[in-house]
């Protein structure tokens, strides 16, 4: 009896520990927590899509692996943590974010092993692609930190639309760009040298500007090419309505709800105005009742 308490008392704190930092969104450790895993995001797409930069992922090699194991290791503690505060374990590990997040770490811990197969060049091309697919981990940390009181929700709508097309950019950036490098690197006199020069050619194409003065030649870059000016269209659309949301609060002092509200009462007090216009034509005799019935359901269909 004594040696379980013992072991209780040493477990609750570890326990809330754990909840504060990984399940409690409205904790201080939370928010600290949630800070150190995005900079691991952006660290490790920084490392990806430098390591493609000439030699200077053979330059820096210790530099690059030491970076990349201390972010994996931070992806790895922070899945068996959310694992832990998840009940059931099975809800997370099946779940959107648990697999996003295996995801994440997956491809980093075979490339680790010792095994000549995973050294093929297409492996490990493989390989590092998945790991940019970190950039979708960044999704979990703009709604996590979202809150949904009412109040809060009101002032930080425009915040939080603003976050939520960044990282939508931000990722069709990364990955268009990664996927391009892939499908063009191997041809004979590429212009797409590394992922940066790529991201140069994803912004003109997301953006409509087309310089020309990079462009795809194989089948498979054409295709990306495509997407990503598709991307880009669906993202002008999505900074219009964030755009047009801001100023009808500007101009009119409140949300689209409220102004919607606001625009059936009027509609409704208008519509009822009308319906006692028609009913006195009818009590004095100047329409008949078919008449009445026929204007009343026009009226009613326009509310």
């Amino acid at each position: 009896m004594k040696d379980s308490a013992t072991v209780r008392s040493w477990w609750a704190p570890f326990h809330n520990f754990m909840h504060e930092g990984f399940a409690n969104t409205s904790s201080t450790l939370y928010q600290r927590v949630s800070n150190v895993v995005m900079w691991a995001i952006f660290v490790s797409i920084a490392l990806i899509v430098l390591e493609t930069v000439g030699d200077l992922a053979t330059r820096w090699a210790v530099f690059f692996t030491v970076a990349e194991s201390v972010v994996v290791t931070i992806f790895v503690v922070e899945y068996i943590a959310n694992v832990y505060v998840t009940k059931p374990w099975r809800a997370h590990v099946l779940g959107t974010w648990g697999i996003i997040d295996l995801v994440a770490i997956l491809p980093s811990l075979i490339g680790f092993l010792p095994m000549r197969q995973i050294r093929v060049v297409r492996v490990l091309r493989v390989l590092r692609f998945l790991r940019l697919l970190r950039v979708l981990k960044l999704a979990r940390q703009v709604t996590d930190a979202y809150k949904e009181s009412a109040a809060e929700r009101e002032q930080g709508t425009m915040r939080l639309d603003l976050e939520i097309y960044f990282l939508t950019m931000f990722s069709v950036l990364i990955i268009s760009s990664a996927l391009m490098y892939y499908a063009e690197s191997s041809v004979v006199g590429t212009q797409f040298t590394n992922i940066p020069v790529a991201m140069w050619w994803s912004v003109q194409t997301m953006t409509t500007v087309g310089y020309g003065d990079v462009l795809p030649v194989t089948l498979a870059g054409q295709g990306v090419a495509a997407i990503t000016a598709l991307c880009g269209l669906a993202l002008f659309a999505m900074l219009t309505q964030v755009l047009g949301k801001a100023m009808i609060r500007g101009l009119f002092g409140g949300s689209e709800d409220e102004l919607h509200e606001a625009n059936m009462d009027a509609v409704g007090h208008e519509a009822l105005s009308e319906l006692e216009h028609i009913a006195e034509l009818r009590d004095t005799d100047m329409i008949s009742q078919e008449e009445f019935e026929t204007q009343r359901d026009l009226l009613v269909s326009r509310v």
